[in-house]
């Protein structure tokens, strides 16, 4: 018996063709949001605003630049898991946590980015740079928080939203940069 499992074994080495491996294959869904976070134990500090990012200290003694180009989204922390009294800045892959109350934070970052104003499925309020939205549609029962009614889209990450698609596309359609 084993004789011949060897000889299918060897033979199957020679001749058979590899099956294509899974990891080949191409995600059924875009990225949902961040992999990687900054500051979730100990929130940076904004130390400068340049003309391309924001310069914030982290505890260990490094800086983060995040450049405003890089960033899709910024939110106040949730209040079930995360740092309290502190905000998000989502950017490219990164979510970042700062220990800066959240209007001073918009109130700067609404100087350089256009920046709309939407409403997350917990009733909290979130911002969206408007340049970084690639597409909207409608939520999907069973895939989506139920009262989501639309879904944004960027490069970077997904939110869900309460407002309808038309409204959310009004929304993003009507940001600016205040100057």
């Amino acid at each position: 018996m084993l004789v011949v499992l060897a000889a299918i074994g060897g033979a199957c080495a020679a001749g058979c063709a590899a099956s294509p491996a899974l990891a080949q294959v191409a995600p059924a869904r875009p990225p949902t949001g961040p992999k990687n976070f900054l500051g979730r134990d100990h929130p940076g500090r904004i130390t400068t605003l340049s003309d391309d990012g924001i310069v914030v200290s982290l505890r260990d003694g490094g800086a983060q630049v995040v450049q405003f180009g890089e960033i899709w989204r910024v939110r106040k922390a949730f209040v079930s898991d995360e740092p309290q009294g502190t905000s998000v800045i989502d950017f490219a892959n990164t979510r970042l946590f700062v220990a800066t109350p959240l209007d001073a934070l918009l109130e700067e970052l609404g100087k350089k980015v256009p920046l709309t104003k939407l409403t997350a499925p917990n009733g909290q309020m979130i911002y969206m740079v408007a340049n970084k939205v690639t597409d909207i549609y409608n939520a999907l029962p069973g895939l989506h928080n139920p009262a989501s009614k639309a879904v944004i889209g960027t490069r970077d990450g997904t939110q869900q939203v309460l407002e309808a698609v038309d409204e959310a596309k009004r929304i993003i359609a009507s940001a600016h940069v205040i100057q």
